[in-house]
């Protein structure tokens, strides 16, 4: 673990700015929407509501996203602003 590089901010905490979470902040979101989308491509294309499972998964972490946002911003301050800066991207890098 020593490899790892980190923001250690006004309260202690370190926030990890390499390896998965230096690629994207929610990085573990992603990982967990497309296994929820690979088991609805495993069901078929036979009618639509096979996808409903994505589709509520994917708002459920949109929403959760935006909570944690929330929260870390008040949590860090400006370590926040300066962990955003480091690891720009949401969920998957280089998109969004």
């Amino acid at each position: 673990v020593r490899h790892l590089k980190y923001i250690t901010t006004e309260s202690g905490s370190k926030l990890l700015v390499s390896g998965w979470w230096g690629m994207a902040r929610h990085i573990n979101y992603t990982g967990d929407w497309f296994f929820g989308l690979a088991q609805c491509l495993a069901a078929g294309f036979e009618t639509p509501m096979t996808y409903f499972f994505a589709v509520y998964f994917l708002v459920l972490l949109l929403h959760r996203n935006y909570r944690d946002e929330c929260k870390c911003r008040d949590k860090y301050k400006k370590d926040w602003i300066r962990y955003c800066e480091q690891v720009p991207y949401l969920f998957i890098p280089y998109v969004i």
